[in-house]
């Protein structure tokens, strides 16, 4: 399912109740079973439901229930702590102590879970530690100290930056080596990335980078550890899908490559991020990579007012490669 967002209009919101309705109700939306045992009551209250919406009580719920999805295997994956905290909130406010067994985070703390249960597989301990940018410029400065590289030719940051991008392309220090050919720049670095690497797994560390290509390295040769995680994560669910880069993707498809069972929201409109490494051609291959993948556009904007979302679509429109959509709203001029 591609859910394509709109600025404004409600990601946040799809993103909540789908989980909220998926523990709460399962498939029964769609379902043609009738539970039996309801009496008048029960059916005095559909009606009043019916007509005036509200909550359900406790006593109807049993009877709009099947096949209702169990919290630990939802998994929902946003780019900030802070849009995580606001979706473990939003969904603990609809499901109370249901909502602690989902796992919701960021690519970087889906992975540390992921990552501290099987590192061994992939030669660390599961108590290693994550090298935080001080650590990574600290650790670069001293293997080009030792190998006599002037810092003046080739910065630590540039050489830091260049392994940052290799990593979020899945490129291997041998891989990176090959690509180097006969460039003698490339091929110190390719150099250094091999050190700054036997470094790092010589301290049982890791830099951000490595968290997500660490996990994606596990679950391409682990088969204990992809089966475990595709078996458990029976509905995936990633937010911003459009500032996702290669990495992150294959991540993804990993993941739910048990059920297949994948919901991604974004707007090919709004990708910031390729300066990191960001393609938006992973929104807009969705349906390519996911043959029978159904897209819903959300075009309703709740923020703003008609005169903007006229400015902006106006803009908006002459970008290439989109999916398109036409924003509107009720908000008056």
């Amino acid at each position: 399912l591609l859910i394509l967002a709109g600025a404004g209009s409600g990601k946040t919101t799809v993103l909540v109740n789908r989980i909220a309705n998926l523990i709460r109700f399962g498939s029964a939306h769609s379902s043609t079973y009738a539970p039996q045992g309801a009496g008048p009551e029960q059916v005095a209250e559909l009606e009043r439901l019916l007509h005036s919406g509200g909550e359900p009580s406790e006593a109807l719920r049993p009877f709009l229930r099947e096949h209702t999805v169990r919290p630990y295997n939802v998994l929902a994956i946003t780019f900030t702590n802070k849009a995580a905290g606001e979706l473990k909130e939003r969904i603990a406010a609809r499901l109370g102590e249901d909502a602690s067994d989902i796992w919701a985070g960021t690519f970087h703390s889906v992975c540390g879970r992921i990552l501290r249960r099987y590192a061994e597989s992939i030669g660390y301990t599961s108590h290693f530690t994550i090298y935080d940018t001080d650590d990574q410029r600290r650790l670069m400065k001293q293997i080009m100290k030792a190998h006599e590289i002037d810092e003046k030719l080739l910065p630590h940051k540039r050489v830091l930056s260049i392994i940052s991008d290799a990593k979020e392309k899945l490129i291997s220090p041998v891989e990176f080596k090959e690509q180097a050919g006969n460039d003698l720049r490339l091929k110190t670095v390719a150099e250094l990335y091999r050190i700054y690497q036997k470094r790092l797994m010589e301290a049982d560390a890791m830099d951000f980078d490595d968290m997500i290509f660490n996990t994606v390295r596990l679950l391409q040769t682990d088969s204990d550890a992809l089966s475990y995680c595709a078996g458990k994560f029976r509905y995936v669910m990633v937010d911003e899908y459009q500032d996702t880069n290669h990495a992150q993707y294959e991540l993804v498809r990993l993941l739910s490559s048990g059920e297949n069972n994948i919901c991604v929201v974004g707007d090919d409109d709004q990708s910031i991020y390729r300066f990191r490494g960001a393609t938006i051609e992973n929104i807009l291959n969705f349906e390519d990579e996911y043959g029978n993948a159904r897209v819903i556009r959300l075009e309703q904007n709740y923020r703003s007012t008609s005169n903007i979302l006229d400015a902006a679509n106006a803009v908006i429109k002459n970008n290439r490669g989109r999916k398109g959509k036409t924003l509107w709203t009720d908000n008056g001029t």
